[in-house]
């Protein structure tokens, strides 16, 4: 459904009229098979069928020239949705272009064990389901494949014999070692047996054959799970030719683009040898072997040969473009950047690992390069920190004009947390707090260079960072953050984001703000592990009198400040918060418990509220995804009414997509898994929504108190009469006064069986303790 709505939005932003989408376009079908229909027919022959009674839709009228270019931005899952779900899609030849398009790519390939290739159905039987389903009509379709790291000589020969046109492949899955007592191929053996392959590929991911550290690993990851074949059973695919490098890209006489994944994160400490070893054979390998129709480099990771890569690179008269893992870079260290960078270190020397002989190819005596030198000016600044990011990114802008920079994959909705631009920590020293306050490091963002390349991530790259703020969504923040650091004053780090927002604003980057952003992070146990409104600890009394007391949450959640320059605002919940039933229970009411976290998350909002919502004076788009009933506990927060009372707010309802259930909620192409029991849960009906205006201007809004500073008003106390609902609450246009007030209490509503995933939630009739709990 979702690859229809972004087909069907692409169509009119092309300037064609919008299509009414008739109910009987889609069929009611279950997850396990496909439903035929009397529809269904090859787009490309289908104005031979137009005048057929049974085609109606006109959804199927899109002339196909069209059709085909849209098709051109959807995915394979996109494809896979269309073919299974709309009516007269199940046979369209363009449909299933794309769905063989790229059939097996690197995440349905990476870090599978032996046991799981052999005999977990998305290991070799789901290789052999694809290979089984190529037939004439279809095998030129495959443009794109990605290896598993235990494919055969055998899998590379019957693609050479069997896809004529593919001409892309990824062999970053492949690593040099193999922890089997099975045999295992070599990189001459395979260059040996399809050269004609290789041959007739325009582009190639490999794995980092430069680092051992990244093919050393598969010990954990690929192990044969068994304690008695350890080292004996490692083997190398070095061991009679050479790397990737020296064997297979010497025989890509069309190679265009050459793609090298794997993020390094081995040694910070390397002595000559291992510069040699992970700098100079990764930059001679490609200037080597590669052929000169090489014109794009992509490198997954940017760091830490990020130096050597630009000077190198902006002498080959043939390389254009270098694209870099800007995304995954970012999104890999969101996390841990507040640790702050780690720093490489180069000694002296020429000594190696045992276990490193595999990948040394006695090409260092004869190197001329002089690796101290080489080695420091590589990894000069190359830590783990946004900020030197961004100032490698400048100076290779700026040295090196004619090599295009440029991401991957778009940045545009990357997710930041709010201290990647800011230094919010002080170095340890010993003395008093005007000597460590002395040793504080001046934030990144008030440098010149660092601005410059902020606006070249904006205007070249669409960088547009969504700021986490739930690490700040707390009373007691900074104590809630890890304990072994040292932090500044609290005062100092809210100071220094403000100043922080206030640059990116300056530098016409808007400021977007997520409540409920936790991808990389593991919220605590229990019922309200995924709320926001818990009670917090402090201390009332002095001296022998001071004592601990649990207090309800103020909802001081450190946006005063920053506040009225927010532009964007998005607050989502988890689909597991209490009130959720079925899936450790059958019963649909709430526990006790429940109840009490419930009207304590309610209150906690009409207290956010009522401190903020007067401040967000230049809003300009509110998304929401949560319950039904905190969204009806919302139309009596008197502070958001304000905010939302301007008749310049429009509100769009966004049609609720389902439980999202993770990889186990798809049906994949190629395999015969059912998850159908998956779809039987009750699910907590959420209101999705989003507010926005187009015009700029400010919003006319009166904050209370308007004397108070930040910090003041951070403090101020909310009591329970200024959040109560005041008499005779007039009509909102975003929440009718005529709604009933006994369910605007509830935190969510009983959905019908109609509105359920499955049956009936549990996948059974309707009782009568059902029945009655609808009618109540």
């Amino acid at each position: 459904m979702s690859a229809l709505n972004d087909l069907l939005r692409l169509y009119q932003h092309l300037g064609f009229p919008p299509i009414d989408m008739p109910p009987s376009l889609f069929d009611d079908v279950d997850s396990r098979e496909p439903t035929p229909s009397l529809r269904d027919v090859d787009l490309d022959s289908f104005h031979e069928h137009g005048k057929n009674k049974e085609q109606t839709s006109p959804f199927l009228q899109l002339p196909n020239d069209l059709f085909r270019c849209v098709m051109d931005y959807l995915d394979r899952e996109s494809a896979w949705s269309l073919k299974r779900v709309c009516k007269g899609m199940s046979t369209s030849k363009a449909i299933n272009e794309l769905l063989y398009r790229y059939p097996l790519q690197l995440n349905d390939v990476k870090d599978i064990r032996l046991g799981d290739w052999n005999y977990r159905p998305l290991g070799q039987a789901r290789w052999n389901a694809l290979k089984s389903s190529i037939n004439d009509k279809n095998r030129h379709y495959v443009q794109k494949l990605a290896l598993s790291h235990w494919c055969s000589i055998g899998d590379f020969k019957w693609i050479e014999e069997n896809l004529p046109s593919l001409t892309s492949l990824d062999l970053s899955a492949i690593k040099d070692f193999v922890w089997t007592p099975e045999e295992t191929w070599t990189w001459k053996a395979l260059s040996e047996a399809c050269p004609k392959l290789f041959a007739r590929l325009e582009e190639l991911e490999v794995s980092n054959w430069a680092d051992y550290t990244a093919h050393s690993r598969i010990e954990y990851s690929y192990a044969y799970n068994d304690y008695r074949f350890k080292q004996q059973f490692r083997l190398s695919r070095r061991r009679d030719g050479g790397s990737v490098a020296k064997t297979i890209f010497p025989l890509c006489k069309k190679l265009k683009t050459l793609a090298i994944r794997e993020r390094y994160s081995g040694f910070h400490t390397w002595n000559e040898w291992e510069v040699h070893q992970r700098v100079c054979c990764l930059i001679d390998g490609i200037k080597n072997y590669c052929p000169p129709t090489l014109t794009k480099l992509r490198v997954h990771d940017y760091a830490p040969y990020r130096s050597l890569f630009s000077t190198d690179a902006s002498t080959w008269s043939n390389i254009k473009v270098v694209e870099i893992g800007l995304y995954s870079w970012m999104e890999d260290r969101r996390d841990r950047d507040v640790i702050g960078p780690i720093p490489y270190r180069i000694t002296q020397g020429h000594h190696h690992r045992e276990e490193e002989e595999a990948f040394d190819d006695k090409t260092y005596d004869d190197c001329k390069r002089i690796h101290m030198e080489l080695g420091n000016n590589v990894v000069q600044g190359a830590g783990a920190s946004f900020e030197d990011l961004l100032k490698s990114l400048r100076n290779i802008t700026h040295k090196y004009p004619s090599v295009t920079i440029k991401p991957i994959d778009t940045l545009r909705d990357i997710t930041l947390h709010p201290f990647h631009l800011v230094n919010v920590n002080q170095r340890r020293q010993h003395g008093n707090t005007q000597q460590q306050n002395a040793q504080q490091q001046p934030d990144p963002v008030a440098n010149v260079e660092i601005q410059e390349a902020l606006q070249w991530l904006a205007e070249k790259c669409g960088w547009r960072p969504i700021l986490a703020w739930d690490s700040m969504m707390c009373d007691v923040f900074p104590a809630n953050l890890e304990p072994s650091r040292s932090f500044l004053p609290k005062e100092e780090v809210l100071s220094r984001i403000k100043a922080m927002i206030a640059t990116l604003r300056s530098l016409d980057i808007p400021i977007r703000i997520s409540i409920g952003d936790r991808t990389n992070s593991c919220p605590s146990s229990g019922l309200d592990g995924n709320l926001y409104f818990g009670d917090y600890k402090t201390f009332i009394g002095e001296g022998e009198n001071k004592r601990e007391l649990l207090a309800p949450t103020q909802a001081g959640f450190n946006l005063a400040g920053i506040a009225h320059m927010v532009d964007e605002l998005t607050i989502q919940y988890a689909g597991d918060v209490p009130g959720v039933h079925g899936w450790l229970r059958q019963s649909r009411n709430p526990t006790d418990a429940e109840k009490v976290l419930i009207d304590r998350e309610l209150r906690g909002w009409r207290r956010f509220w009522e401190r903020y919502a007067r401040l967000f004076t230049n809003l300009k788009k509110l998304t929401t995804n949560v319950p039904i009933g905190i969204y009806n506990d919302w139309g009596q927060c008197g502070g958001l009414r304000e905010l939302l009372g301007d008749e310049r707010w429009e509100m769009l309802e966004v049609e609720e997509k389902g439980g999202d259930f993770g990889f186990f909620g798809s049906y994949f192409p190629f395999t015969s898994l059912r998850y159908s029991h998956l779809r039987r849960r009750t699910r907590l009906k959420f209101v999705q929504r989003v507010f926005f205006r187009q015009d700029t201007k400010p919003l006319h809004l009166s904050p209370k108190h308007p004397h108070l500073e930040d910090k003041e008003r951070e403090a101020l106390e909310i009591t329970d009469e200024d959040i109560d609902t005041p008499e005779g609450l007039a009509e909102h246009r975003f929440w009718p006064a005529e709604q009933d007030q006994e369910k605007v209490k509830e935190f969510g509503e009983k959905r019908k069986a109609n509105d359920i995933d499955g049956e009936d939630g549990n996948g059974e009739a309707e009782g009568p303790a059902q029945k009655k709990a609808k009618s109540d």
